[in-house]
Parts: structure tokens; sequence; C-alpha cells
């Protein structure tokens, strides 16, 4: 039996999938992504997964200054179907954000070479002796002498400053290559380099106001290479003067008073002993 076409007229389906159906594909959609998302948190690394929920609180504005939290990596988790009772939350102490010392001196020793464009001719280390500012000899002195280039001062300068900034014990240490000298002045490369530091120890005092007692210069001759000394550019880099500012902060006057006169008491009762 046919169909009359002005009926048929009125049975038109409308154009594209129905309305339901869109909404049946993001659920599975969602679905998918949600068995995705569980299956790789069952296979993930637990250093990894703190490490993206400190992501995740830190993108939520979780973290702040007032009540920093964070998952620590010693917070037990339990990975097992069993029921457990939720990851340990560790509080950051906002004090431990802060930079050290030690990175606040580096910060502006950076900061003081890139402003003098001194980065082929100093370096900045942080070992365990402390922080290191190598300077090439070249940049301080002329071959074979003591007397400071006046190039010298600007950088000296800066030195002086953080120095009287920063409350660190400062030692200033001259190197040399092994080449042997030939002068009547420095009859050996123990006399250049200890002259060397005693005239940037000299010039220091006279540019600013340091306590003498945290101060110490010491020569090393060829003792030290930093490289073998096999190569006109190794032996530039041998040659050089190094500030030291060692770890331990000082303390004030009075209490660096107190170690010593202790230390006098312990050497006093050895000797009795």
């Amino acid at each position: 039996m046919g169909l009359d076409p002005s009926e048929a007229e009125d049975h038109v389906c409308p154009e594209g999938a129905p309305a339901w159906l869109a909404t049946m594909g993001d659920l599975m959609s969602n679905l998918l992504v949600f068995f995705v998302l569980m299956l790789s948190f069952a296979n993930t690394d637990k250093q990894v997964f703190l490490e993206t929920m400190e992501s995740i609180q830190a993108a939520f504005g979780v973290l702040d200054t007032d009540s920093s939290q964070s998952f620590s990596a010693n917070t037990m988790i339990d990975w097992g179907g069993k029921p457990s009772s939720p990851c340990e939350i560790t509080r950051i102490d906002p004090s431990d954000q802060t930079p050290s010392m030690d990175q606040k001196i580096m910060q502006q020793v950076q900061q003081a070479i890139a402003k003098n464009n001194l980065s082929r001719v100093v370096i900045a280390d942080a070992t365990e002796r402390g922080v290191i500012v190598r300077v090439k000899g070249n940049v301080l002195f002329k071959p074979a002498s003591d007397q400071l280039l006046p190039v010298s001062f600007v950088f000296l300068d800066e030195i002086v400053r953080i120095t009287q900034e920063f409350p660190y014990e400062l030692s200033i240490e001259g190197h040399t290559d092994d080449s042997r000298i030939d002068s009547s002045r420095f009859p050996t490369n123990w006399h250049l380099s200890t002259a060397r530091s005693i005239a940037v120890l000299r010039y220091m005092m006279d540019a600013g106001q340091i306590d003498p007692s945290r101060v110490a210069v010491s020569g090393f001759g060829s003792t030290r290479p930093l490289l073998p000394n096999d190569s006109p550019e190794n032996r530039a880099a041998n040659r050089r003067v190094e500030f030291v500012y060692k770890r331990d902060p000082v303390d004030d006057q009075s209490t660096r008073a107190e170690r010593r006169a202790a230390r006098r008491a312990e050497r006093s009762e050895t000797s009795l002993e």
C-alpha cells in the first residue's frame, strides 16, 4: 500500500543527529577519559604523582604565604583497594622558601658580573667551603706584577660592598701557573701570589670599612691549579685571585672574643695536663 504524498511531507525526519545522541557521546567521552586517568594513576610513579598534586595545588591557589600546604615525599599513600586514611598534608614553613645567604651572595656577584660585562673573566661557584669568586689574574694585574690595574677597581668595589653586606669571613687567595719567575722582587711564585693577595686586601681596606678580623690573605703559588698547565689557555685560567666567602657567618665581636678566650682556655688546660 503506497503512502499518500501529503502524509509523507508530514513525516520528514529532521537533519542531523538527535539531541540526545550528542549528550550520550559526551557522557561516553567523559567515561573514557575517567578510566584512562584511573589507569594512569594505578601505574604512575609515586614521586611523579606527588609533584603533579603540588602543581595542581599551586594552580588552584591552594598554596599561599599564610597556610602553605603540600604533599611531602614521606606522605603515606595507599595504592591498593582497601580503604585508607586521607593523605597526610605537611605544612611548609614559609621561611624555607627564602633564599639562603649563599644564594643571596651568588645573586649579588652574578649581578656585579653582568653589570661590568665580566662573564669571561669572573666565575662564581657555591662549594662546600662557601661561595668562591674566581677572577683571572690578567684582569687585576700585569704579568709578574702586584700592582692593581685601574680597570679592576670597579669590580673590587663591588666585592667590598658584598663583603660589607654579608657577615661572612673572607679569604683572599692568590694563585699562579707553574711558569718560572725571574724577578728580584718576587723570587718565587709563592711570593708573587701572596703579594697579589695583599695588594687586593689593601685596596679593599682603603675602599671600605671592613673588619680586619674577618679577612685573611694567602698565596698558594702554582700548587693548586684548576687545569693542567699544558696550554696558554689553561695557564691563564690558573693565574687567578679567589675570594672565598666561608659558609659559617661570623658572629658579633663579643661572641668571637668569647670563642677565642674559650680556645685559649682549652689550650691552657691541655698544656697543664
